[in-house]
């Protein structure tokens, strides 16, 4: 067994819907809430980083442009509803401790991004970066740094289209971007049929679906946040790499990704497949616990590491 340190950090700047004080936009209280969209947040090491060069579109029952993004914290009051966040301009992460030195990121979600202004709550959506670190092997099986499933749904059909009318018809002949990341993973090696490496993802996880905003997609995400998951990457007998069986079952909603085709990956000494980048299509599905049957398929894009 091998401890694999991936050497990713994550960085999530939040986007928080609440109620308070506003930056002078003119909306009625008792319908409104509060988009507080914070500049500098910590990576799981500790270190703090800080977003520069950004503007913020906002679509929605209200249409706002950020462009002053000096302050740690900005903020606007917004009407209750469903919106849409795009991060433009010319933007870059650098380390608090380095200023005026841009620091490689990796931007994961889906831009622009849904969130939801409720009135009297408080609800999060997460722009997720991902930056490299230095990778390391150790004996164990426990990863410190995680990766991420990452790509575009493709819902082309109903899973049973003969059971009737179905909460997930508004997804059909949709194509929705999509990002589930994970800080850490234990990575186990086996050796039956095949030489594979079976991922199973610790929760909690960053989920986020792109596109036009679902209700049903952000029921998805939030059911699933807590839940392990695994995938795998199997070596077939002419030294290609399969991704393969990637489940995610919840308490409402299942996320499942069938076997792709073969496609080139570096194996280690053993024959193995190793953690490392790789793209892929598989065939997907999004089902309904309770109704094993009734929900969409199609083939998604996939990029991920484990």
């Amino acid at each position: 067994m091998r401890l694999w340190n991936i050497g990713a950090c994550v960085l999530a700047l939040l986007v928080v819907s609440c109620g308070g004080t506003t930056d002078g936009v003119e909306v009625e209280q008792q319908k409104a809430g509060t988009l507080r969209l914070p500049l500098i947040s910590p990576s799981p090491d500790g270190k703090l980083y800080r977003m520069v060069g950004a503007t913020f579109d906002i679509t929605g029952p209200q249409t706002v442009t950020l462009t002053d993004t000096s302050a740690e914290t900005v903020q606007t009051t917004l009407l209750a509803g469903s919106y849409t966040i795009e991060l433009k301009g010319a933007w870059h992460l650098e380390s608090i401790d380095a200023p005026g030195t841009a620091v490689p990121a990796q931007m994961l979600s889906p831009n622009p991004l849904p969130f939801f202004v409720t009135k009297g709550e408080t609800s999060e959506v997460r722009f997720l970066f991902k930056m490299p670190g230095k990778g390391d092997a150790n004996v164990g099986i426990k990863v410190d740094n995680g990766g991420w499933l990452a790509g575009t749904l493709h819902f082309t059909q109903r899973e049973d289209p003969t059971s009737g009318p179905s909460v997930f018809d508004e997804l059909m002949g949709q194509s929705v971007p999509f990002v589930i990341s994970f800080e850490s993973a234990t990575l186990t090696k086996t050796n039956w049929s095949y030489k594979e490496l079976m991922v199973e993802a610790d929760p909690p996880h960053t989920i986020q679906f792109g596109g036009p905003h679902s209700a049903l997609l952000e029921r998805v995400a939030s059911s699933m946040r807590d839940v392990p998951f695994t995938f795998t990457l199997r070596a077939t007998p002419e030294g290609f790499v399969q991704f393969d069986n990637m489940n995610m079952w919840g308490p409402a909603f299942m996320i499942q990704m069938n076997q792709s085709a073969p496609f080139p990956g570096k194996l280690d000494a053993e024959g193995f497949p190793t953690a490392q980048y790789f793209e892929v299509e598989s065939n997907t599905f999004i089902r309904s616990v309770s109704a094993y049957y009734d929900g969409v398929m199609g083939p998604a894009n996939v990029n991920g590491s484990p």
